[in-house]
C-alpha cells in the first residue's frame, strides 16, 4: 500500500504520502519526538507528555482539511500543508521554556529564524548525516513553490495573506490543533472547541481569510478556550516556577561558557548536560526531576501595580541582565544563595496598560456581503483579547524557608 497510516490520539487515522511522508522521515522532523509540546507542564498535569512531533502532524492534518474546505488549488494546498508540518521544526528543548534568553545569549537563533534556516538548508540541527535535506525534498517534487516560499509562510511573510492567516492568524490550524491536543493530554476541559464547525465557517474572500457570520459562536468558543488555557495551563504558576528554575540552570551554564549549542538539543540531552556540570545546574535538574520546586512568594496581579511599577518591570522583562541583578539583590537581602530567588513575568502585554491586540485580526463576512473586524461584531472577542493573560503579572519564587522574607522586601528591592 502506498504511504503510511499514523494513528493519532486526537484526530484518529492520518495517511501520509509523497512529500509529507518524505519530510516526516527526516532527522529534523523525527527530532521533534523528543521535545515536549508543553515544556515542564507535566509536573502539574501528569498527562502532558505529548511532543512537538504529534502537534506538527496534527497541524498538517488540519491544514489538509482546511485546504479542502476553502477550495485551495493543489499547489497552495501543498504549500500550506508543508508549512504547517514544518512550522515548529526549529523548536529548541522544552519548547518555549528558554525563549526569553535566546535573544540575550544566542541572538541568531529563536525558533522561528532557526526553522527558516533549516527549511532553506542553511543549518543541520541534528547529528545525523542524513540531516539538511529538507530543501532538496521540497525541490524534488513538481510543485510550484520553493523552500523560500515555505520559509516565508512559516515566518508569516508570504505574499498571499490568506495562506499566512491559515497558519498564523486569529483562527489558524496551529492553534486549532494545540488547543484540542493540550486539553486532551492535560485533562483540562477548557480547551475543548468545536473543531468541525470552525473548519466549515472559514472562507477566502477578496484575498483574505474571513469567517462566515454563521460561525461567530464557534470562534467565540475558541477564544474562550484559548484564554482559559493560557491562565490555567500555559501560565500556571507552578509550571512557570519549574521553567524558571531550569532557565536559571541554563543561564548559569552559558555564563560559565558551557552549552552554547543548547538550541540544537532535545529535552533529555539538556537535562543530562546540565546535570554533568554539577553544582547549581545539577541541583536544579535534580529538584525538577523529583519535583522539589521553589514556592511562590509573590503572585502580584497587574491591578496591584502602579503604572510606574509596570514600566520598571517591563525594563527588567526586556533586559536579562537587569532581571538577574534584581534576583541577586533579593537573594542577598534574604540570605539565600544566587539562583535561589527567581523573578518571572507573564507576557509583556500585561505589563503595558493596554494589551497589544494582534494585528492580524480576522474579518467577519456578514450576510449582506459586508466585512467587519471580529471585535466589532462580538464584544466578547474584545473582552477575551484583553483577558488572554494569566491572573498574575509578577511571580517571585524561592525555597520555602525564604518565602516570608521575600514577601517583606520585594517591593523595596525592585522599586526603590
Amino acid at each position: 500500500m502506498d504511504g503510511k497510516i499514523i494513528h493519532d490520539g486526537v484526530h484518529g487515522s492520518m495517511k501520509l504520502t509523497g512529500i509529507i511522508l518524505d519530510l516526516v522521515k527526516t532527522p529534523e522532523f523525527q527530532r521533534l519526538r523528543n521535545i515536549r509540546q508543553l515544556g515542564l507542564a507535566y509536573l502539574v498535569y501528569p498527562g502532558a507528555n505529548h511532543s512537538r512531533f504529534e502537534h506538527s502532524l496534527g497541524a498538517w492534518h488540519l491544514a489538509k482539511r482546511l485546504s479542502q474546505e476553502v477550495g485551495l488549488d493543489e499547489n497552495e494546498s501543498m504549500l500550506l500543508q508543508v508549512g504547517a508540518l514544518l512550522h515548529d521544526i526549529g523548536h529548541g528543548p522544552f519548547s518555549h521554556t528558554f525563549e526569553s534568553i535566546y535573544k540575550h545569549y544566542v541572538k541568531e537563533h529563536d525558533h522561528m529564524h532557526l526553522g527558516q534556516d533549516m527549511v532553506l538548508g542553511k543549518v543541520n540541527i541534528t547529528e545525523s548525516e542524513n540531516g539538511g535535506r529538507i530543501p532538496e525534498i521540497i525541490e524534488g517534487y513538481d510543485y510550484d513553490f520553493t523552500p523560500k516560499d515555505v520559509a516565508d509562510l512559516i515566518r508569516g511573510k508570504h505574499e498571499k495573506h490568506y495562506l499566512g492567516h491559515m497558519l498564523h492568524g486569529d483562527v489558524d490550524v496551529d492553534q486549532l490543533d494545540y488547543l484540542v491536543r493540550d486539553a486532551h493530554y492535560t485533562g483540562v476541559a477548557h480547551g475543548i472547541i468545536d473543531l468541525e464547525r470552525l473548519l466549515k465557517v472559514l472562507r477566502i474572500h477578496e484575498g483574505e481569510l474571513v469567517v462566515d457570520e454563521k460561525g461567530i459562536e464557534a470562534v467565540e468558543g475558541m477564544m474562550v478556550a484559548r484564554s482559559l488555557m493560557y491562565s490555567r495551563v500555559y501560565f500556571h504558576h507552578t509550571v512557570k516556577i519549574a521553567e524558571g528554575m531550569l532557565t536559571r540552570a541554563l543561564e548559569f551554564a552559558l555564563e560559565e561558557g558551557y552549552l552554547w549549542d543548547f538550541w540544537r538539543m532535545t529535552d533529555c540531552r539538556v537535562l543530562v548536560e546540565l546535570e554533568d556540570l554539577e553544582g547549581f545546574p545539577a541541583e536544579m535538574v535534580r529538584r525538577i526531576r523529583y519535583r522539589e520546586l521553589y514556592k511562590a512568594a509573590v503572585l502580584a496581579s497587574a491591578d496591584e501595580l502602579t503604572s510606574e511599577e509596570k514600566r520598571e518591570l517591563l525594563t527588567a522583562y526586556r533586559n536579562v541582565k537587569r532581571r538577574q541583578e534584581i534576583e541577586r539583590t533579593l537573594a542577598d537581602m534574604v540570605g539565600a544563595r544566587e539562583g535561589e530567588v527567581i523573578l518571572e513575568f507573564s507576557i509583556a502585554d500585561l505589563m503595558l496598560s493596554e494589551p497589544r491586540l494582534k494585528a492580524t485580526e480576522i474579518n467577519v463576512l456578514l450576510g449582506n456581503g459586508e466585512l467587519q473586524p471580529l471585535t466589532k461584531v462580538t464584544p466578547l472577542a474584545n473582552a477575551l483579547k484583553r483577558r488572554q493573560t494569566p491572573r498574575w503579572a509578577v511571580l517571585i519564587a524561592a525555597p520555602k524557608e525564604y518565602v516570608p522574607k521575600v514577601r517583606e522586601v520585594w517591593r523595596k528591592v525592585i522599586f526603590s
